[in-house]
């Protein structure tokens, strides 16, 4: 679980510098548009490639995101569960030893009575 986490969060990273470094190439081509129609037009044809792609990511970043706090949810919710099944073994155990110091008492005592 937690490893797919991990994953998950270096996922978001590389989905994160990839959305920044589109942007940045997007913002040169932005500043750039100065020069032929034919060239222009092809800039421009990227540039809403590129947009429908930054889209795209955004999208796939925010539903890994939802992903990763599912998962970081569902992993502490079975650290609770397991922090009171912990504690409850421990009650078990104590109970068992109690148990198990009655019985010997009561089998030393009936020892004593039938002597």
């Amino acid at each position: 679980m937690m490893d797919r986490l991990h994953h998950y969060i270096r996922e978001l990273r590389l989905l994160r510098k990839t959305m920044e470094a589109v942007k940045k190439q997007n913002r040169s081509f932005d500043d750039g548009k100065n020069g032929s129609s034919e060239e222009r037009k092809a800039v421009e044809e990227e540039i809403a490639t590129l947009k429908s792609r930054i889209q795209s990511l955004e999208s796939e970043c925010a539903a890994k995101t939802d992903e990763m706090n599912a998962a970081e949810s569902k992993s502490e919710a079975l650290k609770k569960q397991s922090e009171g099944l912990l504690l409850e073994y421990d009650r078990l155990l104590e109970d068992n030893q109690s148990l198990r110091s009655q019985l010997h008492e009561i089998a030393n005592t009936d020892g004593k009575k039938s002597m």
